[in-house]
């Protein structure tokens, strides 16, 4: 403030405003006889405070000027951004700034003008500066410190220089506000509104009244039209949300404050992320006619963004299907029926070069690249931080990791990961009921068509089909920004530049982390979950004592919840696998679906590398395939609700009846042997002159023994 003092003189002291060379000035610094001045356009000043006082025009303002320069912009893009006319006006006074400096507008003595250099500017008559821009000062009309400062400004800027830096300053539209209503705003929001529901801006106003009363009395700061109010809140608060949406604003609130620094992997399995999310489709069981919601768990490596394990589960993730999914990652899988062959593993086109135990190892791969994780990297959710999750970690040799709560972007990876899936996969399948109440459709739970069992063969025909080969835009070859790769593509350069890095687990490892379940060994074998499971391996065992103490005859028996086609038995210090009895084949699921899908789909005996409009075209197919048909070609509602109800009662009729069929039919029969049966009868050679002749009935011929 420039307060007079108790002589009536002007204090010129930090702070002060003051006008000199025809702009206005603010004092920035003082030192000794010498004052350090910053104009309205940003330009610095060191000037001798008696020649400042001295100046003319000098004068001391009694207030600040109305809204304060906060920072100034480009001047380059400032000129690149003038009008015609304005450029012509730079133009011309860079002109006369030339002839100052060289006598010469255009500032080259070989392209002089008619008359050039005109007596007043001619530097053999004139050789002072000073004498130039007196003379230049006096044709412009502006005072010789105007000039002075725009010649300055011309050799350091060039042309930028000559712009009004007054028009390029950012202006602070909170420079009036008070400063305690401001800062009431930031608590109001950081406190009342941030995890609170909507409330919108009338709420808003009356709350931070009620804050300001509280802190400095009632009445004492008078806050603003709400207008006024809410213009500040979009000045302080820029995309928070504040009078937006609820689960937008705790969006905002868990970004953070800072760049953003991505989770940082260079070789397959050195980041592993874990994750669960409810999948936005519901499924159906057609045997009890009901709907369920479907959660979806994850694993993502972090360098390739190969998508290692997946499962869906009916209702909330459990710690054994987070243990479960660790398992399945770190465990080859074979090839699943309805798979083409041109998404077997090979389409990696791995580079074996010098490894010569690569080839063994790729042999153990099946559909997708499987990696062993270095380290997992889970949130602080209570499935994540089971003992069970812990011990398996430490068995297997790997680090589990904690994100930071309520920070979202420490996993980032997995969370674009799930957003992908839900456009790619989620919202194209029959049932897909929205991200929330506001994106849902109307009786989408008669839509629902797909079991679980249905949905995960689906999801596990995108992970391979589409996700897999389709180029990554975050996933580039090193140097080569602009050369895109797919997760296969990533995980086979990354196996060239360093070394092989998978590690198969030995089969202890996968059946240690499986349930257990004690059961006897009985004569016909080991029965669990009313299925019966056998081996010769088994015989020396059958009724024998448990090896567990107080088990009796009961022997521990590990079994996949997912897979009932075989157990797991640790016997002669190994582990045994028992296969159901009545499995045709080991290596296919049992059921009479997946066997019809497998009979349908397995076809395209070639291999190679598809394109990447292929793979569109196979993402729309697959699309298409779990879509509902009838949701296209219905002309009514009515018509739309009637053919779901037929395909929903064809799916419940297809379930019972497997259901209940038997496990073994029974024989065809038939009075015609089937061709290609062997008759040794068929192979003889009749001559039609042995045959016995039998006599012919004649239905009117008399019956008895007198008839002849």
């Amino acid at each position: 403030m420039n307060e007079p003092d108790e002589t009536g003189g002007r204090r010129l002291t930090k702070g002060t405003w003051l006008w000199f060379g025809d702009e206005r000035h603010q004092v920035v610094g003082q030192g000794g006889s010498e004052v350090h001045l910053l104009s309205a356009a940003g330009e610095w000043t060191t000037i001798y405070i008696a020649a400042l006082m001295a100046a003319p025009g000098f004068r001391l303002l009694s207030e600040s000027p109305v809204d304060l320069p906060s920072s100034m912009a480009d001047r380059g893009a400032l000129l690149d951004g003038l009008d015609e006319e304005e450029t012509a006006s730079v133009r011309d006074l860079e002109a006369h700034l030339n002839e100052i400096r060289t006598g010469y507008r255009s500032g080259d003595p070989e392209r002089a003008e008619p008359g050039e250099p005109r007596p007043a500017y001619d530097q053999a008559l004139h050789p002072r500066v000073s004498d130039r821009v007196k003379a230049k000062a006096a044709e412009l009309g502006m005072g010789e410190t105007t000039v002075w400062r725009k010649l300055r400004r011309y050799r350091e800027e060039r042309r930028g220089g000559l712009i009004d830096g007054r028009g390029a300053v950012v202006r602070d539209p909170l420079a009036r506000a008070d400063q305690r209503v401001l800062d009431a705003i930031l608590v109001q929001h950081r406190v009342g509104e941030r995890e609170d529901s909507n409330g919108g801006l009338d709420r808003f106003y009356r709350r931070l009244q009620d804050r300001l009363d509280d802190e400095h009395g009632p009445g004492v700061v008078t806050l603003p039209s709400s207008s006024t109010i809410a213009r500040y809140v979009e000045q302080l608060l820029p995309g928070q949300y504040t009078f937006g949406r609820a689960p937008s604003r705790r969006s905002a609130a868990a970004r953070p404050q800072r760049s953003y620094r991505a989770e940082e992997a260079v070789r397959p399995g050195q980041v592993v992320m874990i994750d669960a999310t409810p999948l936005d489709v519901i499924a159906y069981d057609p045997i009890g006619d009901v709907t369920h919601k479907v959660h979806l768990v994850l694993a993502i490596d972090v360098a390739t963004r190969t998508l290692l394990a997946w499962r869906m589960t009916i209702g909330d993730t459990r710690a054994v299907d987070v243990v479960m999914l660790l398992n399945d990652a770190v465990t080859p899988e074979p090839m699943r029926p309805g798979w083409k062959q041109a998404l077997a593993y090979r389409m990696l086109r791995l580079p074996i070069t010098r490894e010569v135990e690569l080839e063994e190892r790729l042999e153990l791969a099946a559909a997708r690249p499987v990696i062993w994780p270095e380290q997992i990297l889970v949130d602080h959710a209570k499935v994540n931080l089971s003992e069970a999750l812990r011990e398996a970690c430490l068995d297997l040799g790997i680090n589990l990791g904690l994100a930071r709560k309520a920070n979202p972007t420490d996993k980032a990876n997995i969370e674009r990961a799930f957003g992908t899936i839900r456009e790619d996969f989620a919202k194209h399948v029959a049932g897909y009921k929205g991200s929330d109440t506001s994106t849902r459709g109307r009786l989408v739970e008669h839509a629902a068509r797909w079991s679980l069992e249905d949905l995960a063969e689906f999801f596990a025909e995108y992970v391979v089909a589409i996700y897999q080969r389709r180029v990554h835009a975050g996933l580039v070859v090193p140097g080569f920004p602009e050369l895109e790769l797919s997760p296969n593509q990533a995980y086979g350069l990354m196996v060239a530049r360093y070394g092989y890095v998978l590690c198969p687990p030995q089969s202890h490892h996968y059946c240690k982390r499986l349930p257990i379940e004690y059961r006897t060994i009985r004569p016909e074998g080991i029965q669990l979950d009313y299925l019966l499971y056998d081996d010769p391996i088994l015989d020396g065992h059958r009724r024998a004592l448990s090896p567990v103490p107080g088990k009796g005859r009961k022997w521990p028996i590990r079994y996949n919840p997912g897979d009932p086609s075989r157990v797991f038995i640790f016997l002669e210090g190994a582990w045994r696998v028992l296969f159901w009895t009545h499995l045709p084949d080991p290596a296919v699921p049992f059921t009479t679906r997946m066997l019809q899908e497998a009979r349908k789909l397995l076809r395209d005996g070639g291999l190679r590398e598809p394109s990447q409009q292929e793979i569109a075209e196979a993402l729309v197919d697959l699309q298409r395939r779990m879509d509902a048909p009838e949701s296209a070609t219905a002309r009514t509602r009515r018509e739309l609700v009637r053919a779901r109800e037929d395909v929903r009662a064809i799916k419940r009729d297809q379930a019972r009846l497997q259901f209940g069929e038997p496990e073994e039919p029974p024989p065809v029969l038939s009075l015609v042997p089937p061709a290609g049966e062997e008759d040794p009868a068929l192979d003889e050679v009749v001559d039609l002159s042995e045959l016995e002749e039998f006599e012919i009935w004649d239905p009117g011929a008399p019956r008895g023994p007198g008839s002849a």
